[in-house]
């Protein structure tokens, strides 16, 4: 299936949960904030979300500086 990151398009494995997804993108530790077809996600929503065909994700990384 194809699923939107960040606005392109992206095929991951069916059933695959949002935490799953970050981990395939070696993501785990570094995304400060996710958005799911426009609704943001506390880290605790992540592993219970299971994408479907069509979804668009939004991931912001935490950067460091001044």
């Amino acid at each position: 299936m194809t699923v939107i990151v960040n606005g392109r398009p992206l095929d991951v494995p069916d059933s695959l949960t949002i935490n799953a997804l970050l981990a395939q993108l070696d993501l785990t530790q570094r995304v400060a904030a996710v958005e799911h077809n426009g609704a943001a996600l506390a880290a605790s929503e992540r592993d219970a979300v299971v994408l479907r065909d069509g979804d668009r994700i939004e991931l912001v990384r935490a950067t460091a500086g001044g």
